[in-house]
């Protein structure tokens, strides 16, 4: 990520799929390092926007770590 916005192979992968999430169940993961991760935020409702029912969220700061790792792992079980 830079400045807050989706890295540009994302972007593309996102943006070929983002007419097809209308109605579908979507979970967004990310991490970032500096900022508060406001790009996360603004995924989400681009994504809401596109009709997508995101379920959940979830934003960790650098690398998962320690308690980090349980929060993810419980975080896909509950998605799934």
């Amino acid at each position: 990520m830079g400045d807050e916005v989706l890295e540009d192979t994302m972007e593309e992968f996102y943006t070929g799929i983002e007419s097809s999430l209308s109605g579908k169940k979507v979970g967004l993961f990310g991490s970032y390092d500096w900022g508060n991760g406001q790009w996360l935020r603004d995924w989400e409702d681009r994504a809401k926007s596109a009709g997508a029912n995101v379920v959940e969220s979830l934003m960790v700061h650098l690398t998962p770590e320690g308690d980090d790792i349980t929060k993810c792992q419980d975080w896909a079980k509950s998605i799934l």
